[in-house]
């Protein structure tokens, strides 16, 4: 009997049901992309940022290139005319003001906004040559200091995260709170800020 022969699960209504998936992946009968590769199929690798905020210096992926099954290394200066990967659903602020949705680059550019930014994309011919070949990519960065209280964000001297948002204020959105002023209170009665603990 195999995996899908097995109607007694999939017979039962919807709320007796459970997680179907989960009998074939006991049995060690569960099919991953990895079992079923193609031909000339090639695996990506992305180089990612240590830093929660820096300014990328350079960035020399030549070592990288000359390593064993690399087929290409894409960096920001490859990805030029690749839209926006931000996306966020409408959301009107106060008195119908728009939400500002800066451009994120697929590959960070001229600095980096969070730690686990995609900074290059090696490709290779195996997932191993591929993550072997992004110890190669060499990148230098300039660290900034980074804000990680909206409250200090919005603050005036804070580091202007996006030129397109001033103040970093980028929707002044009241929420789905009845009365949002009496919300904010309540929250920063039982929040504590990091440097009054």
């Amino acid at each position: 009997m195999d995996a899908t022969a097995d109607t007694s699960i999939t017979n039962r209504p919807a709320e007796q049901r459970g997680r179907v998936e989960d009998d074939a992946l006991v049995r060690g009968l569960g099919r991953y992309i990895a079992d079923a590769p193609l031909p000339n199929q090639a695996f990506a690798f992305f180089v990612r940022s240590p830093h929660a905020f820096a300014r990328i210096v350079s960035i020399d992926a030549s070592a990288a290139a000359n390593a064993p099954g690399v087929i290409a290394i894409l960096t920001a200066q490859d990805m030029d005319g690749v839209g926006n990967i931000a996306r966020h659903p409408p959301v009107p602020g106060c008195g119908g003001a728009k939400l500002v949705l800066s451009h994120r680059p697929a590959l960070a550019r001229d600095r980096v906004m969070h730690i686990g930014e995609a900074v290059a994309m090696v490709i290779a011919e195996s997932a191993l040559a591929a993550q072997d070949a992004g110890e190669f990519v060499d990148i230098q960065y300039e660290p900034l200091q980074p804000v990680t209280d909206a409250r200090d964000a919005l603050k005036p001297g804070a580091p202007q995260l996006w030129p397109d948002a001033p103040g970093n204020l980028a929707v002044d959105w009241p929420g789905p709170a009845a009365e949002p002023d009496a919300n904010a209170a309540e929250v920063e009665k039982q929040l504590p800020r990091a440097e009054d603990s």
